[in-house]
């Protein structure tokens, strides 16, 4: 290392403005997130969307209990997601992590990434997962995230159409893609993967130390290809949930959205509310709308009229209000449940049971949890 670049000073000041300049960055786009909410909100109040708005009082309880139901099946998928992807890594009870997903979730509605936060604070001080690997963690459930959806956008834009053949060339290139890159993270994991990344410009100094390890071992979760498959096919379970929550909501509402458009619906909604920067209130409702809107599917929604706005405002404030009833229910679930329980022992032998009842069985030789 170059004696002009060793043991550079900290400037306290510069890293206060910066951080302050994070928060203030923070809070404004809240802001525009909570603006986005009230202008959808007054869109759907609008005198033309007043007919729709007055069938919620219709709903069957069978039509509110299968909105509530996927709400929650949605946060429980989720959950299992990220359970299935620590497991090769360390030992989680699957309740438990569904429990922290619940939390998580609710806290997704605010900024300062609260949510992400939540999950080091619980992970790590309550299970003892070291920070580093709920980094790797989180990163690698990005990776799968984008291994399931980039497929279905691709498919979608080159089809422009949900039919047999949108079914089965999306299906082939969600888990494609997942095996394809559970083979490379494969390469790169364990020993084997540590002296690949020393060949290719790594001392062993770093790829020795604990930090490191932690680190690699995202590697070892994107690498156990029956843990990929698991997720990315809850993943797209969940998909198909958010979808039918929109087909159910505007079925409600009797507008004429079709499952294809539901799909389409359900699919952004859940890719803006992942990438959202500072909490997703707001930001999905009003990138649905336009998204609605540039594709179309307000206009057959009002039987493509144009004298007024579209109505697909009361659809996606109608599956928001929904789920955030559901999700502020099973964060409450969530917390009275981790108090409830103790954590589970990484070398216990229920969490062996549970792996083995998810079909997730260590192979030989492979690394059971890192300190």
């Amino acid at each position: 290392m170059n004696e002009h670049t060793q043991d550079k000073p900290v400037d306290p000041a510069r890293t206060g403005t910066r951080s302050a300049w994070g928060v203030i960055v923070q809070i404004v786009v809240f802001g525009i997130g909570i603006a986005l909410l009230g202008w959808a909100v007054r869109e759907a109040m609008r005198e033309e969307n007043r007919a729709q708005l007055a069938k919620l009082s219709e709903a069957t309880a069978g039509e509110l209990l299968l909105l509530l139901t996927l709400a929650a099946l949605s946060v429980g998928f989720n959950g299992i997601i990220f359970w299935v992807i620590i497991n090769p890594v360390q030992r989680l009870r699957a309740t438990d992590v569904i429990a922290t997903n619940a939390i998580a979730t609710f806290l997704a509605y605010l900024p300062f990434k609260l949510s992400v936060v939540s999950r080091f604070v619980i992970h790590n001080r309550r299970d003892k997962v070291p920070m580093l690997t709920i980094g790797a963690w989180i990163l690698a459930e990005a990776v799968l995230i984008a291994a399931a959806l980039a497929p279905l956008a691709l498919v979608s834009l080159w089809l422009k159409e949900i039919n047999a053949l949108w079914w089965l060339v999306s299906l082939i290139g969600v888990f494609g893609c997942t095996i394809v890159g559970s083979a490379m993270a494969r390469q790169l994991a364990g020993d084997v993967g540590l002296a690949r990344l020393s060949r290719v410009g790594l001392n062993e100094r770093i790829t020795s130390s604990d930090a490191f390890t932690r680190v690699h071992s995202g590697f070892e979760m994107l690498g156990h290809p029956r843990a990929t498959l698991i997720a990315n096919a809850f993943r797209l379970i969940d998909i198909l949930a958010f979808a039918l929550r929109f087909y159910i909501a505007a079925q409600v509402l009797e507008l004429p959205i079709s499952m294809q458009d539901s799909l389409l619906l359900g699919a952004c909604y859940f890719m803006i509310g992942a990438a959202s920067p500072a909490g997703m209130l707001g930001t999905r409702e009003a990138g649905i709308i336009a998204i609605a809107e540039l594709v179309g599917i307000s206009s057959g929604a009002i039987g493509g009229s144009e004298s007024g706005p579209p109505p697909i405002a009361a659809t996606v404030l109608f599956v928001t209000a929904v789920e955030a009833v559901v999700n502020l229910g099973c964060a409450g679930f969530g917390i009275a449940w981790l108090k409830a329980r103790k954590p589970l022992d990484p070398d216990g032998a229920d969490a062996e049971a549970d792996l083995i009842e998810a079909g997730i069985e260590r192979e030989p030789g492979e690394p059971e949890a890192y300190d």
